[in-house]
């Protein structure tokens, strides 16, 4: 076997494994060019550049299946072929990769926020924020705990109908008409917001720029001692509420602490 490579050899030449070596002669992909009685695989030098051109293309993330059959087909053609299919392949990954880590800052940056709070809490802030697109599902029973967390599912299957991530948070809108009502959360909802304006999705708001008194609170949603206060404050300074009541969640109920027991979230009232 003197014009042989061993398994071993061959292996150490292409920085693969032998066992590598062995899974592709099991399955057809790269045969020895001989076994001797004992078992023991050979290679010649003329077939590196196919073994070589193998690991070129699994390396760049072509299924093993597909070397397979362009290996036993190959021509120029093919191999064109084969490479701006895979182009095309990794083009959406990339596109997702991007849409991915866009999902992962928006988290971060809600998050990064919610660290600010606490030189902030329960105390009344002006704060302008820009046109935000959101989904939104009205309540069908009595708001609580329960109907918070099944609706917020209900959003956030709308927005997985469309590959969209519920990155950019979430809360409950009250309606401004219901404000001075008996039942403040008559068609109230859940809202889950948007990462871009131009997505096409069913029961999507518009929740417009401007000013909001805000205020961050300890508190769910369906305890209006906050609100009440918040709009006392707003009455008191001259403001007019001109729009619906964001009660937006910035820690859930996978954040509590052993003496909190509640969401943290902001109160954002438009105003002017």
């Amino acid at each position: 076997m003197e014009n042989y490579l061993s398994i071993s050899e061959m292996a150490a030449i292409h920085h693969i494994t032998r066992q590598t070596l062995i899974y592709y002669d099991k399955i057809g992909l790269f045969t020895p060019a001989c076994t001797d009685e004992n078992g023991y695989r050979y290679y010649t030098v003329d077939q590196i550049p196919f073994l070589r051109e193998i690991c070129f293309l699994k390396s760049i993330g072509i299924k093993l299946k597909d070397i397979k059959h362009h290996i036993e087909n190959r021509n120029l053609t093919s191999a064109i072929s084969l490479l701006e299919y895979h182009k095309e392949f990794v083009d959406k990954e990339i596109h997702k990769l991007l849409q991915t880590r866009e999902f992962i800052q928006q988290r971060l940056s809600l998050f990064s926020e919610a660290q600010q709070y606490e030189c902030k809490l329960d105390k009344p802030i002006v704060e302008s924020f820009p046109e935000r697109y959101a989904v939104f599902v009205p309540f069908e029973r009595e708001l609580c705990k329960d109907e918070l967390h099944l609706t917020l599912m209900k959003a956030w299957n709308i927005l997985d109908e469309y590959g969209v991530l519920p990155s950019e948070g979430f809360g409950t809108l009250i309606l401004k008409d219901q404000l001075s009502e008996r039942n403040v959360f008559k068609g109230a909802g859940v809202y889950t917001l948007l990462p871009h304006a131009d997505q096409s999705i069913k029961n999507k708001i518009i929740l417009p720029a401007g000013k909001y008194v805000c205020m961050y609170k300890y508190g769910m949603p369906y305890d209006v001692k906050y609100l009440r206060e918040l709009i006392e404050w707003i009455d008191d300074h001259g403001y007019e509420i001109v729009g619906d009541v964001m009660d937006a969640c910035f820690l859930d109920t996978t954040f509590y602490e052993n003496d909190i027991n509640v969401d943290l979230c902001q109160l954002q009232i438009p105003v002017k």
